[in-house]
C-alpha cells in the first residue's frame, strides 16, 4: 500500500512539473534570471563592442574601404535582411576589417549584422530603402541604412568609401560623426 501511495505521489509531481503552466512559469522565471545577470556585465560588453567597432572604421577609413555595421539591439533586423551568411562569431575589429577590407571577398558587400555583441551575420542585404528625402550623395548603402533606421530600433553606422565619411542612423534620422566622438555617440544612443 505505501508502495502505491509513493508512486502516485511521484506521478502527481510528475505531471505538476510537465505541465504546461508550470514549463511556462520555470521559463519565464529563468529568463528573468538570465536577463538580471546579463545586465550587470551588458556595460563592460557594450563598450568593448564599441571599441571594436572605432578600430576597424578607423582602420578602414585610413585604407579609403566602406562599410555598413547595424547594432540589432531589439533582435528586430530578420525580417528587413536578405542573402546574408550566418557568421555567429565573437566580434573584433580584425574580423570586421576582414569582411570589409577586400573587394574580391565574398563577405565584403552588404551590412554586418551584430547580435547580443556578436556577429551575427555578414554581407547582409537590407530590404528597406527610404522613402525619405535624402540627399543626392547618399548612395544605396546610406538609403537602406536609413530605411532599416525607420523600422527598428537598431544602431546603423554607415563609412562611405569615399569621402570616408562616418555617418549613425538612428530612429529615420542620421548624423555625420567624427572618429574622435564616434564611442561616445554610440554609446549614448546604445543606452
Amino acid at each position: 500500500m505505501d508502495t502505491l501511495i509513493a508512486l502516485s505521489w511521484v506521478i502527481i509531481v510528475f505531471v505538476i512539473i510537465l505541465s504546461p503552466i508550470t514549463y511556462s512559469l520555470l521559463y519565464r522565471a529563468t529568463k528573468h534570471i538570465k536577463t538580471y545577470f546579463r545586465k550587470a556585465s551588458s556595460e563592460e560588453e557594450k563598450i568593448s563592442v564599441v571599441q571594436e567597432i572605432q578600430k576597424s572604421i578607423v582602420s578602414l577609413s585610413g585604407v579609403k574601404k566602406g562599410a555598413t555595421i547595424v547594432i540589432d539591439i531589439k533582435n528586430e533586423t530578420n525580417e528587413y535582411v536578405t542573402d546574408s551568411e550566418l557568421i555567429d562569431s565573437r566580434l573584433t575589429s580584425n574580423l570586421l576589417i576582414n569582411i570589409f577590407e577586400g573587394s574580391k571577398t565574398p563577405l565584403h558587400d552588404g551590412a554586418v549584422i551584430l547580435k547580443e555583441n556578436r556577429i551575427d551575420r555578414a554581407s547582409a542585404y537590407i530590404t528597406n530603402l527610404s522613402k525619405q528625402s535624402v540627399p543626392k550623395k547618399f548612395g544605396t548603402r546610406h538609403r537602406s541604412a536609413l530605411g532599416l533606421s525607420e523600422v527598428t530600433k537598431a544602431i546603423i553606422i554607415v563609412l562611405s568609401e569615399e569621402t570616408g565619411t562616418i555617418r549613425i542612423f538612428y530612429k529615420s534620422k542620421w548624423e555625420d560623426v567624427s572618429q574622435r566622438d564616434l564611442f561616445g555617440r554610440i554609446i549614448d544612443l546604445w543606452a
